[in-house]
């Protein structure tokens, strides 16, 4: 069996379709759960009324850290939840181009005989 060269040409990259599509589901799976965790981040930033003394200052810090201080989990998540919205759009759109050039690639290739 003769070896297939995969090296891709250091001016360029290789796209694969389906690793592609892949990583675009998995990122979705990701982002599921960080929308998950921020709704249970949320939960964290009501205000519990654990007491009074230290469990009461554990309370207001757990409200603090979910919710309103800047750094929250919900503000850290929300972000991060973002950022994955934008590597899958910018996934979609190198999917669509390979597409398109392969299409277009495809328009201009005649196969004639075979056997």
């Amino acid at each position: 069996m003769s070896e297939v060269d995969v090296r891709v040409p250091s001016d360029g990259f290789a796209v694969a379709p389906d690793l592609a599509a892949d990583t675009f589901a998995k990122l979705s799976e990701v982002q599921d759960a960080v929308g998950r965790m921020v709704r249970r981040a949320k939960v964290l930033g009501r205000s519990v009324p654990l007491g009074e003394g230290y469990a009461k200052e554990i309370g207001e810090f757990m409200a603090r850290y979910g919710i309103d201080d800047t750094g929250s989990a919900v503000e850290s998540l929300t972000r991060f939840g973002r950022e994955i919205q934008d590597l899958k759009e910018r996934i979609d759109v190198a999917l669509r181009r390979y597409d398109e050039q392969d299409r277009a690639a495809s328009d201009g290739v005649d196969c004639v005989g075979g056997g």
